[in-house]
């Protein structure tokens, strides 16, 4: 990735700062924590919500199978522009809002999902529209699938618990700004 990609990346994320909640792409090490848990030879379809620049679905189309899904809502068109730039077979690019997961999975008769990838910014969104997220996650997530989210604080870490059979907390420092990552288990 050369520097004007990654300056061009950076502009995008802070005049989307609201939608975004960051000003720099993630790090190679945060994706590295965040994707870990991703049994990639078994996963059949992975939802990404929030994908912003792209640099996690890059990450997620090189270690998946290739008969595996990549389905990734955005609500921003200038993100979603660069994601359909990636022209990939796997990757479908909705645009449309997390928590209308059920209605994209039955336009494309898909049953459920293996894990789900977020970059989304809970903290900055309202919290009503919050629950209907995680409650959209976890009702299209397979037993046993993964919700695998990323944030700059533990603000939402107590919303998890009663919604998912297991809550895991990591951190890497190696990120703008160091971040937490949840893995929740269905």
């Amino acid at each position: 990735m050369n520097a004007k990609f990654k300056f061009n990346d950076s502009l995008n994320l802070i005049k989307s700062f609201k939608t975004s909640g960051t000003i720099t792409p993630s790090s190679k090490s945060l994706i590295k924590t965040l994707l870990a848990p991703i049994d990639f030879k078994s996963a059949s379809c992975i939802i990404e919500l929030g994908p912003g620049t792209g640099c996690v679905t890059r990450s997620l189309l090189e270690r998946m199978s290739a008969d595996c899904v990549l389905i990734c809502f955005e609500v921003n068109e200038d993100f979603i522009e660069q994601l359909t730039a990636l022209q990939d077979s796997r990757l479908r690019v909705v645009n449309a809002c997390a928590s209308s997961i059920r209605t994209i999975l039955d336009e494309l008769s898909i049953e459920d999902v293996d894990h789900i990838v977020s970059s989304l910014p809970l903290a900055l969104i309202e919290d009503q529209v919050v629950k209907n997220i995680l409650e959209s996650v976890r009702s299209n997530l397979c037993e046993g699938g993964r919700f695998l989210q990323y944030q700059y604080s533990l603000n939402n870490y107590a919303e998890l618990k009663p919604i998912f059979k297991a809550v895991k907390l990591d951190f890497t420092f190696r990120n703008m700004p160091p971040a937490f990552v949840y893995e929740c288990i269905k």
